[in-house]
């Protein structure tokens, strides 16, 4: 299942197996900090501890749209902006 962050404004959707490994992944030391990274990068303000949610149907396409690109690439998170 596809889920989302919202943070700032923002969206950022990736792949878990449930909502309990999605509030795992949003929730990890790493998954936090490129957050952090990007939003200081960005406008200057970290993000905080985000809470995922399912993604809706336009996000789902978008997802989808934007992880076909990187079919044969590996990685173990994609993370990719919705909205």
């Amino acid at each position: 299942m596809i889920y989302v962050v919202d943070v700032n404004q923002m969206s950022f959707a990736f792949v878990a197996g449930s909502e309990r490994h999605a509030a795992d992944i949003a929730g990890s030391p790493g998954f936090v900090r490129a957050l952090d990274r990007f939003f200081l990068n960005q406008r200057g303000s970290a993000a905080s501890n985000p809470r995922p949610r399912a993604a809706t149907v336009r996000e789902l396409a978008l997802f989808d749209d934007m992880s076909s690109e990187f079919a044969d690439a590996t990685a173990d998170v994609l993370v990719a902006r919705v909205a």
